[in-house]
């Protein structure tokens, strides 16, 4: 396969990571109500971690050799990706509000340029840095709807900080899954990962059980837990870690942009929203910085 098909599929892989994601933010805030947040993130691994059973056993056997040399680090990719990442996150949503969680999870891809230049020593080129202004001052755009005076009232809690440390797990992973080039393609690699990851957050959700209780199981709430089980976890993830290799975590940090405007094109089927003319504003700036961060690679300090 060429180059060029190669960068063309990962890009469109990321893509497709953001609109599955965006989706998940809708259902993680359709049933906060009705799903506890551990509840959530444990069932949402659960679920994958049965129907890839047959292959996880496959790529624990096939990769035996390099799990067994990387023990350490896949342990530490498997709790800041499936332990802690959604986990943190959804506790984050349970006092903070939606908008904070939209405006610190922005910050995301600036996260990972600054722990890529300090990990691995990577600098952003030109081009990338302009994409990260662009698609920034987009998502800024959308969440404001184009209204300074709203974002300048917001006011911080302690659940911010909650999402200032999903996001800082997020980007720890996305950029040591770079620093620690495994020999394990990206679906086997997640099979493993989901494996490690259940039983992290297993303790976590026994404790709130024990506290608070289940939840039903209904329509709505099996619904949700079959796709946030499928399209954000399996399919993202395996998408997410391919764009990583191919594009680097730089460059595929800038797609996180997309999750607000996906979050908001979905809302309009979904909940009924309508589409205003900031919402194509910003999501034309997300587009601008998104087509130039991939005109450039990053640099390596020497």
């Amino acid at each position: 396969m060429s180059f060029q098909r190669q960068r063309a599929l990962a890009i469109t892989g990321l893509v497709m990571t953001t609109l599955f994601w965006g989706g998940n933010a809708l259902v993680a805030r359709a049933t906060a109500e009705t799903i506890p947040p551990l509840a959530l993130s444990f069932w949402r691994w659960f679920i994958p971690c049965i129907y890839l059973l047959p292959f996880t056993i496959r790529a624990f056997y096939r990769y035996r050799h390099t799990l067994r040399q990387n023990r350490l680090k896949v342990l530490v990719l498997a709790l800041f990706s499936v332990g802690a990442y959604n986990t943190i996150l959804y506790l984050a949503a349970q006092s903070t509000t939606a908008i904070n969680i939209a405006l610190v999870a922005a910050t995301m891809p600036l996260m990972i340029v600054l722990l890529s230049a300090l990990i691995l020593r990577v600098l952003p080129g030109g081009w990338q840095w302009l994409g990260l202004i662009s698609a920034l001052a987009g998502v800024l755009t959308i969440l404001s709807q184009a209204s300074a005076d709203r974002i300048l009232s917001i006011t911080f809690n302690p659940g911010d900080v909650l999402m200032v440390l999903s996001i800082t797990c997020w980007a720890l992973y996305s950029v040591l899954l770079k620093r620690w080039p495994l020999a394990i393609p990206p679906f086997p690699l997640l099979c493993i990962l989901i494996t490690l990851g259940v039983p992290m957050i297993l303790p976590f959700y026994l404790w709130e059980l024990a506290r608070e209780g289940g939840f039903a199981l209904n329509t709505g709430t099996v619904g949700a837990l079959l796709y946030v089980g499928t399209l954000p976890s399996v399919a993202a993830y395996s998408l997410w870690i391919n764009g990583l290799r191919e594009m680097g975590p730089g460059t595929a940090g800038l797609f996180a942009y997309l999750i607000p405007v996906f979050t908001a094109l979905i809302a309009v089927p979904v909940l009924g929203e309508s589409i205003e003319l900031y919402h194509a504003i910003g999501g034309a700036l997300v587009l601008i910085g998104l087509i130039a961060a991939s005109r450039q690679q990053a640099t390596i300090r020497g």
